[in-house]
């Protein structure tokens, strides 16, 4: 699949500005409650990785912090 490079830069900034809010206003204890919100996210990421794009560090923080309050 490919993204032309306005769709990626889009998808670039809402993957930022969406995993920076939730690695600012949610504890780890709560990160459950956003498996949906997760769920999309990742599916954004895993898109943009499979069509050769990169996804912010931001991105990379909050999903480990999902797997790791999660993963019990």
């Amino acid at each position: 699949m490919t993204i032309d490079q306005t769709t990626a830069n889009v998808l670039t900034d809402l993957l930022r500005e969406l995993s920076s809010e939730l690695d600012l206003h949610y504890e780890d204890e709560d990160f459950h409650a956003l498996k949906p919100t997760i769920k999309t996210l990742r599916r954004a990421g895993i898109l943009m990785m499979d069509a050769g794009h990169e996804v912010p560090e931001v991105y990379h923080h909050v999903m480990g912090r999902f797997e790791r309050a999660t993963r019990s």
